[in-house]
């Protein structure tokens, strides 16, 4: 039990780290982590995916808050942005999660490993931004339809979003730290309606680890966010003056790795 804590505290000091620095939200990691102990803990394979991901969830609940607080102070964050995609981004957040309470634990898997290995790729190697618009569409419309999308996919799978909403911004010619900084708002808008909806829909299931309250696990959430608040911030303090091309590289590398892994504990081994 020991060695368990010690890990989790570890990913939300890294969680919170990647976070705040790379703007791709600290689910990426804490969802496999927490996937891979609940496995060898004996819960079952149909249940641990979706307490992973309902948990990370609720990890970055807290964590974006502090990514947010640092960003404002840094200037990073656009409202208008925010205010034009908001309401996509948290109607497609409850849509996700309803989706992946009711998707199988195989499945949710295979769903994770296929956008991780998206997202790696992306992160590897696109060099230069590609650039759409030199700002984002006049429709509210298409922008609720954005923000739906990033909402939807960053939900299903546990992440903060920033993944899907950093490149999306900088296809729009919003710099880089902008990005980052706006994404941590859509992080909390991912996160906390994300959170409810996963609570209510697993209230039924049985073979939960203990202290849940539906797919959220307590003792997960608040191990993880014990530390990923505090590296969040510094992350994201950090991340204006740090040249982030080779710590993207090195990250999509792990997340590689990640998912290599993923695919021979669920389906091979």
């Amino acid at each position: 039990m020991t060695i368990i804590i010690f890990i989790f505290l570890l990913t939300g000091l890294a969680s919170g780290f990647v976070a705040g620095l790379l703007g791709v939200g600290g689910g990426i990691i804490i969802v496999p982590v927490t996937y891979f102990i609940l496995l060898k803990l004996g819960f079952g394979s149909e249940v641990v995916m979706h307490v992973a991901v309902a948990s990370s969830l609720g990890v970055i609940c807290f964590t974006s808050i502090s990514s947010i607080r640092s960003h404002i102070k840094l200037k990073n964050t656009n409202l208008i942005i925010v205010k034009k995609w908001a309401l996509g981004v948290i109607l497609g957040s409850i849509l996700g999660s309803l989706s992946a309470s009711f998707i199988s634990g195989e499945n949710l898997v295979i769903i994770f490993v296929i956008l991780a290995f998206l997202i790696s790729l992306n992160m590897l190697f696109q060099q230069k931004p590609i650039i759409l618009k030199t700002d984002l569409p006049s429709s509210k419309l298409i922008n609720t339809s954005i923000g739906s999308l990033i909402g939807f996919f960053s939900a299903i799978i546990g992440i903060g979003g920033g993944s899907f909403s950093v490149p999306t911004l900088t296809m729009f010619s919003k710099k880089i730290h902008e990005a980052v900084g706006t994404s941590a708002v859509f992080g909390f808008l991912i996160a906390f309606p994300g959170t409810i909806t996963f609570a209510i829909t697993g209230l039924k299931n049985e073979g939960l680890p203990i202290y849940s309250i539906g797919y959220i696990n307590i003792l997960i959430v608040l191990m993880i966010s014990i530390t990923s608040v505090f590296t969040a911030g510094y992350g994201a303090r950090i991340s204006t003056n740090m040249d982030k091309i080779v710590l993207r590289k090195i990250f999509a590398i792990f997340l590689l790795l990640t998912c290599v892994s993923l695919i021979i504990e669920h389906f091979i081994i």
